[in-house]
């Protein structure tokens, strides 16, 4: 070949480096396009068929060297949609071979990049900055797991979030071992204590019972007789004689009278007065009556050197009874019905079929029709049961009812809740547990209050025991249920834990202000519940959430660390939407480049398989893995060896030029 043939070949060496040139010069041109990968250029000799001996350097060819698996520099950036590949992997997305009714339409073929601008457009879709449409795995809401393995291409539209309903609560709060109720006086044993005597319906944990009224609180004295005691000893008295007036009952001592005979005198008129006589251990003349109706009255018409011989005065000791107490007046009546019974009427006073006497009362008390009632004739506490668990008590009449310990005077079954004409005195009796909103199947608010009240404590003989309420009606009036039981005894031991363990707690068929909420369930967890002293006297409640939320119209997505595209919405709810796929290829450097960043699979590239192990970086982009000072040290090399093939040429040229002189 000679000359000619190194002609040729310093022509292949000019061709090789334009390519570099260009390679180089592309590279450049896109130092600041997303995810760039720049090309190479790789040169192979072209060696001529010979023999060794006359073997030839030969020509050369350029191609491209891909650095496709050369990762970029990776930037923050202030979208949240912007996404960053750490490590390996691409980006599965699709372009749309056309727009119909202003909708893309997809030809099914994939693509892979690096380029992660991608911001949603009007439809919905994730679209980045070269117009390729993001792929991947939708996630069910349910399960919180990628639905399929074959990424699809991913629309995200402004639809609502269903709403999810309460089914759990998480509580844990400290009970004051001493709660600082309305009604609590530490003057007063047991005040911090709920009363079911205050309540119409006891609203104490327990089964079902029939309308009841406990009497408590009555400071009644119990019935006694009148007992008048003379101030002289009359052992060895000789009386003077006279007139003794005993209620009304004139009585004569005759003049030398001893002791033996007064006594004679004035119990011999017994069955008119109702006064008995006798003398004491100290030799002193004893008056007593018959019984808690009679006193003992000794009258101004008495002799009164005859009173100063006995030692007693002119006056009237009175016996124990409910009209000496003033517990009630002459005339006053008490009058209780159970249901559609004959009422019972006890009219107060001393007259034929009249009540004086806490005995007498005890007596009226048994011919209830309906249901039983009693009173304790030590301190003058009412009781009134019904029978059946249908009918309701009513209490009225003239009388203080309070005076026998009746605080309410009406009463209807007890079913665990607290009914409206009892709220007062719940609130008075109970100290707040906290309030959290929950939600329905249809996403409608409410809110749960709780309260808690201590209904027995070790401090009288019993053990610290709580009820949990809730309430149910904000709006009920008289019997209508405005608080409801939780249905469960928090009982403490010494040390302030439960005993035995409540870890969690149903709650049936819960229905708050015409809301249905179904069944939810308390966690407390172990140790959730605890009962430590506390001056603040109230329930201090360290955790109260429930897990149900309302509809919610979906406003941004995002890219979370775990790669989940995260949709925030207007209800506060965040929730994985998507997993963004990681493509990965054997030989992800034989891919075929086409526009925008985007690369297409080849034979040589292998089929991809989905699972890279590269991670996802939200709110980032991939910058090009250009670096400007390598491109500039390559184009001067270029430079270099392009003049270089030139002057080769030239040589060549001058070399023909004197061979074509020679022949002439």
């Amino acid at each position: 070949m000679g000359i000619f043939g190194a002609l040729t070949t310093a022509v292949t060496g000019m061709r090789a480096q334009s390519y570099a040139l260009e390679n180089v010069s592309g590279n450049i041109a896109n130092s600041q396009t997303t995810a760039f990968k720049r090309i190479d250029t790789s040169f192979q000799d072209l060696i001529p068929d010979n023999i060794p001996s006359k073997q030839l350097a030969g020509g050369v060819i350029a191609s491209a060297r891909a650095t496709n698996t050369v990762q970029g520099d990776i930037q923050g950036a202030s979208v949240g949609t912007f996404m960053a590949i750490n490590g390996d992997g691409f980006f599965v997305v699709q372009k749309p071979t056309g727009v119909q009714d202003n909708t893309p339409v997809f030809g099914g073929t994939d693509y892979y990049t690096r380029r992660g601008d991608f911001q949603p457009d009007k439809n919905g879709y994730l679209v980045n900055g070269a117009g390729y449409y993001l792929m991947g795995l939708p996630i069910d809401p349910t399960t919180g797991n990628p639905t399929g393995s074959i990424p699809q291409l991913l629309q995200f539209q402004n639809d609502f979030l269903p709403a999810q309903r309460t089914t759990a609560v998480q509580y844990r709060a400290n009970l004051a071992a001493y709660p600082n109720t309305n009604n609590a006086d530490t003057d007063i044993p047991g005040s911090e204590l709920l009363n079911p005597a205050n309540f119409s319906a006891n609203p104490v944990f327990g089964p079902p019972a029939p309308a009841r009224i406990l009497g408590a609180g009555a400071t009644l004295s119990p019935d006694a007789v009148a007992v008048g005691t003379g101030t002289v000893d009359i052992s060895s008295l000789t009386s003077t004689g006279g007139t003794f007036e005993l209620n009304g009952t004139p009585i004569t001592i005759n003049a030398g009278d001893d002791a033996t005979a007064i006594l004679a005198a004035i119990n011999a008129q017994t069955g008119t007065t109702g006064v008995t006589a006798s003398l004491n251990g100290s030799n002193r003349l004893v008056l007593t009556s018959a019984n808690a109706d009679t006193h003992v009255a000794i009258g101004g018409a008495s002799t009164l050197s005859l009173l100063a011989e006995l030692g007693v005065n002119v006056g009237t000791t009175y016996a124990t009874n409910l009209l000496t107490q003033n517990a009630v007046g002459t005339g006053q009546t008490m009058e209780i019905q159970v249901g559609g019974n004959p009422p019972l009427v006890i009219t107060f006073g001393t007259g034929p079929g009249q009540v004086s006497t806490l005995a007498e009362l005890s007596t009226a008390l048994a011919g209830l029709t309906g249901g039983t009632a009693s009173v304790n004739t030590t301190n003058g506490n009412v009781t009134v049961t019904a029978a059946t668990m249908v009918d309701t008590i009513n209490v009225g009449g003239t009388v203080a009812h309070s005076i026998f310990g009746m605080q309410t005077l009406t009463a209807i079954p007890s079913n665990n809740t607290v009914i409206a004409n009892d709220l007062q005195a719940f609130l008075d009796s109970s100290v707040g547990g906290g309030a959290v909103t929950a939600y329905d199947v249809s996403g409608s608010a409410v809110n749960i209050q709780f309260r808690w009240a201590k209904v027995d404590s070790n401090l009288y003989g019993g053990s610290n025991t709580w009820n949990l309420f809730y309430l149910v009606n904000s709006n009920a009036t008289g019997t209508e249920p405005a608080w409801a039981n939780a249905g469960v005894n928090y009982t403490f031991g010494a040390n302030g834990q439960m005993s035995p363990l409540v870890s969690t707690l149903q709650l049936s068929n819960v229905v708050i202000d015409g809301i249905n909420l179904g069944n939810i369930q308390i966690n407390h967890g172990s140790g959730g519940i605890t009962q430590f002293a506390d001056p603040n006297g109230n329930a201090q409640v360290n955790l109260l959430q429930q897990n149900g939320y309302p509809a919610g119209e979906l406003q941004t997505i995002s890219i979370s660390e775990k790669g989940r595209i995260v949709g925030s919405y207007s209800n506060g709810r965040t929730i994985d939407l998507a997993e963004i796929t990681l493509a990965n290829f054997t030989g992800a450097n034989f891919l075929k480049r086409i526009d925008g960043g985007a690369f297409a699979a080849t034979d040589e590239s292998g089929t991809p398989t989905y699972g890279a192990s590269g991670t996802i970086i939200g709110s980032a982009l991939e910058g090009s893995n250009t670096d400007i000072a390598d491109e500039f040290t390559k184009l001067i090399v270029t430079q270099q060896a392009y003049s270089a093939n030139t002057r080769v040429i030239s040589t060549t040229n001058q070399m023909v030029q004197d061979l074509l002189n020679m022949i002439r």
